[in-house]
């Protein structure tokens, strides 16, 4: 049994964070662009007061789930999470499970970047370090773990995003 732990953030750490304050203000700054379309204010103002429900509902749903210990065991994979403030347990058979390996981009370069992996069954889809709770060590060491007790091999497409992992902890200690 091998058991990966994370950073534990509650619901209003994942909901105020910074991501999430720059999605915001830029849906705030974006959204006067409405008033180009010579309005009556009582229009603008519903059509605002709408947009600003649908970006907090984005918000809200963005940051209600979070996965903060992963087991893996002979079979499956078990997922230790949250959704809000509700704690939950996932038991995964890992040979119906897929896992993805992804990179979320900076333009301010690599060590700006976010690696976080998608664990696929049938039902359910879940990220794994969404709020950037895990290392980039751990990411590599839990999909390369779920690789080995699944017996796939690596692709190139999955080798490319691990080689970035390592020139970032090369690069940005």
């Amino acid at each position: 049994m091998i058991t990966f732990e994370s950073e534990y953030k509650n619901f209003n750490r994942r909901f105020f964070n910074l991501n999430n304050l720059a999605f915001f203000i830029e849906f705030t700054l974006l959204s006067p662009i409405i008033l180009v379309f010579n309005l009556s204010i009582l229009y603008t103002i519903i059509i605002e007061a709408f947009l600003l429900i649908i970006c907090v509902f984005i918000i809200i749903n963005r940051s209600k789930s979070n996965i903060d210990i992963i087991t893996f065991e002979e079979n499956s994979i078990i997922l230790h999470g949250e959704t809000f403030n509700v704690q939950w347990i996932k038991s995964l058979n890992i040979k119906e499970t897929n896992i993805q390996i992804q990179i979320n981009a900076s333009r301010k370069g690599i060590c700006r970047a976010t690696f976080y992996l998608k664990i696929k069954t049938k039902k359910d889809n879940y990220i794994i370090n969404s709020f950037e709770t895990y290392s980039d060590e751990g990411i590599m060491q839990i999909f390369n773990e779920f690789k080995k007790f699944k017996d796939e091999k690596i692709i190139i497409d999955e080798r490319l995003v691990i080689l970035q992992i390592q020139e970032k902890i090369e690069k940005c200690q």
